[in-house]
């Protein structure tokens, strides 16, 4: 077994163990704040996560193609360069973002006083939340992806745990809000953490370089980055927002939430291990080695084959039973939708890599066209479904436009890796 191999299963095991205290939070929350509350709750949470994915531009996952080979150049002085451009680039962004956020929630029609409450908390934190996605990605160029998905996945959610089990042991109450700020305060642990471990384990020279930028170039490389991760926020989000506006009941909204929770497992799964893998994938395509790119793949589909079986037995085995666990009234309205997003979620774990390899080649014509049309197919698909159908719609619409984006994208990286095996390195599109 190759390090990447081991580190993969860390990393795995890991951010297993986090969701699955994310998983147990969600649970509590939902059998203390109520339908409605709950329903505050996972508004103000999905709007906090789109915000987050929006502020830094791209810069996050952007870091993880291009500094780990800076660092394998010994180009110190871009090094130094890029992680101060990124990261003021992302504080900037997230602040003018989360003022313009937090004033259209305090000024907006229509909004309840809790929701609106909710919302302004979550965006007094986006800056933080952005910062720490920001270090994750540093953190794990640098070869600290453990380190890095230990903070990000498992010791946040517990400090969210370990807080409201304080507010619950003084018997103070707790609302969406307050569930809302409980998360931010972990933020504020996580980027402290973060920090000192980046600060530690940047290779020195990188400190005594004299930092080198190359901004436009860098703005540039990371827009399809920004575009894609947007995109992926609307996608992921949608749903959620949309039941809310549309109403359908407030059980629909918290059902369909607790659905994207249960199948979110499989795709923390993979969201963790990428990152180990996109560094490599960096490097291997610097250098041209499409053999060792499919190596890569060959190992990463027989590290995911057997957790995701075990997933997809579990989320169509005890459906009933994990949505009950939330509030009885769950069960129903989100049975069909949970086994949906299931389905859905270990075929985008498979092909996951896909995005990453077309964003590295810099297929941006690509992946901006197939990206919008899925924005759109969701869109009409949840205007037509939702009030019909309400979580079971969602989860439609959510299933086909990712089904479908994730299906052409990973035809295309194929094609696009046959093509740099014969010709060489294809044409930025």
């Amino acid at each position: 077994m190759t390090a990447l191999d081991r580190a993969a299963k860390q990393v795995s095991a890991l951010a297993i163990a986090g969701q699955a205290v994310a998983y147990l939070l969600a649970v509590i929350l939902a059998r203390r704040l109520g339908v409605e509350g709950f329903k505050v709750y996972v508004v103000a949470s999905s709007t906090f996560i789109v915000l987050v994915m929006l502020a830094p531009r791209g810069f996050d996952k952007f870091t993880l193609r291009l500094l780990p080979v800076l660092l394998d150049k010994g180009d110190w002085q871009r090094a130094r360069g890029y992680l101060r451009f990124g990261a003021w680039r992302t504080v900037w962004s997230a602040v003018c973002l989360a003022g313009v956020a937090g004033l259209w929630a305090g000024f907006a029609d229509g909004l309840q006083g809790q929701t609106r409450l909710a919302l302004i908390v979550s965006c007094a934190f986006v800056p933080i939340g952005a910062f720490v996605h920001l270090a994750q990605e540093v953190l794990t160029a640098l070869g600290r992806g453990l380190a890095a998905t230990a903070i990000f996945r498992l010791v946040v959610p517990c400090l969210v745990l370990a807080t409201l089990g304080v507010l619950f042991a003084v018997r103070l109450p707790v609302s969406g809000a307050v569930a809302v700020g409980c998360w931010g305060v972990a933020w504020v642990v996580a980027l402290a953490i973060m920090l000192k471990l980046v600060r530690r384990h940047t290779p020195p020279q990188v400190w005594q370089a004299t930092a080198l930028e190359d901004a436009q170039t860098w703005e540039a490389d990371a827009r399809p980055f920004w575009i894609y991760r947007m995109s992926m926020a609307v996608l992921g989000q949608a749903g959620v927002i949309v039941l809310d506006w549309l109403q359908p009941s407030a059980g629909a909204v918290g059902a369909y939430a607790v659905a994207m929770g249960v199948a979110g497992i499989a795709q923390v799964l993979a969201t963790a291990t990428n990152r180990l893998y996109a560094g490599q994938l960096a490097i291997l395509l610097e250098q041209r080695n499409v053999d060792a790119i499919q190596s890569l793949r060959r190992k990463r589909l027989r590290w995911l084959a057997a957790p995701l079986v075990a997933y997809l037995a579990l989320a169509f085995g005890l459906t009933r039973e994990l949505l009950a666990l939330f509030r009885p009234e769950f069960a129903d309205e989100g049975l069909v939708a949970l086994r949906l997003l299931a389905l859905t979620a270990a075929f985008v774990v498979l092909v996951a890599m896909a995005p990453t390899y077309l964003k590295y080649r810099a297929q941006h014509r690509v992946l901006y066209a197939s990206v919008a049309a899925a924005a759109c197919v969701q869109v009409v698909l949840l205007l037509l479904l939702v009030p019909r159908m309400g979580a079971t719609g969602a989860a439609l619409a959510y299933a086909i436009a990712m089904g479908g984006l994730y299906g052409n994208l990973a035809r295309i990286a194929r094609r696009e890796l046959r093509r740099m095996r014969i010709h060489g390195a294809p044409q930025a599109g």
